[in-house]
This record gives structure tokens, C-alpha cells and sequence, in this order.
């Protein structure tokens, strides 16, 4: 039963509501509603606005800081590239003077191997002139080596 009158008094109110919306009357009434609706649009539409605006800026301060990380990162390494840049460059040096003084030293080493082979080839060159002079013997045993190198035997 409650619930009757409950429901009974809501549509009393609505009817009367609408009364006063439609009679000429209370056009005062209405117009000051009306006012007051748009007043509370305007408010929630600005209220709406500043969150949203709110809402941008943190965001906008979070990318910024999202920024300036990144470009930090990007700072330290190009330092850290051209730090290693710089060490490939020393090293490249090295490597150029170490190839410089390998092939230096190579050549250096063929040419001690010709210089030995020539003074190996004198030194026994005048071993067997020294054993011809010397000991008649190698004249028998070696006729024609001897006289192919040093001529004559007599």
C-alpha cells in the first residue's frame, strides 16, 4: 500500500511539474529553469574541460620527462661512441706502425739470408782454394770440381 501512494505521488508531481512547464503562467519559472539547466551543462562541460585539460598536461609532463630521458641516453652514448671511436682510432695506428715494422723486419730478414748464403758460399770457396793450395790429394779426388772453379790445377 505503501508503494501505491509511493507511486501515486510520483505521478502528482510529474503532472504538476508539466502544468507548470506548459501554462503560460509560470513562463518565468520555466525560462529560470531553463537558465539554470544551461548553467549546469556550462558548469559540467567546464568541470569536463579541466579534467581533460588536467589530464593533458600530466600526460604532456609525463612525455617530457620521457623526453629528456631519452635525449640524456642519446647524449651518454655519444660520448661512450666517440670515446670508442677515438680508441679504434689509436689502435688503428698501432696496427699500421706494427705492419710497417713486420714488413721491415721481413725484408730485413731476406736480405740477412742472402748475405749468409753469399758468405757461406766465399767462406767455402776458399776452404777448397786453401785445400787445393795445400794438399795435393784434393787435386786427385775432385779434378774437375777444382778446375771448374779456380781454373787450372798447376
Amino acid at each position: 500500500m505503501a508503494y501505491r501512494r509511493l507511486k501515486e505521488k510520483q505521478l502528482n508531481d510529474e503532472k504538476e511539474k508539466r502544468k507548470e512547464l506548459f501554462s503560460m503562467q509560470n513562463q518565468g519559472v520555466f525560462e529560470e529553469r531553463q537558465k539554470q539547466r544551461q548553467r549546469d551543462t556550462l558548469r559540467g562541460n567546464v568541470i569536463k574541460a579541466t579534467e581533460s585539460l588536467g589530464s593533458l598536461v600530466s600526460k604532456m609532463g609525463e612525455q617530457v620527462q620521457r623526453s629528456e630521458a631519452t635525449t640524456t641516453t642519446l647524449i651518454q652514448s655519444s660520448d661512450v661512441l666517440k670515446t670508442t671511436h677515438g680508441q679504434y682510432d689509436n689502435i688503428n695506428a698501432t696496427i699500421k706502425t706494427g705492419s710497417k715494422i713486420i714488413s721491415k723486419y721481413g725484408r730485413r730478414e731476406f736480405t740477412d739470408r742472402i748475405l749468409i748464403g753469399l758468405a757461406l758460399f766465399v767462406y767455402f770457396g776458399v776452404i777448397f782454394y786453401i785445400l787445393r793450395k795445400r794438399l795435393p790429394l784434393m787435386t786427385y779426388l775432385f779434378p774437375n770440381f777444382i778446375r771448374y772453379f779456380f781454373g787450372s790445377s798447376e
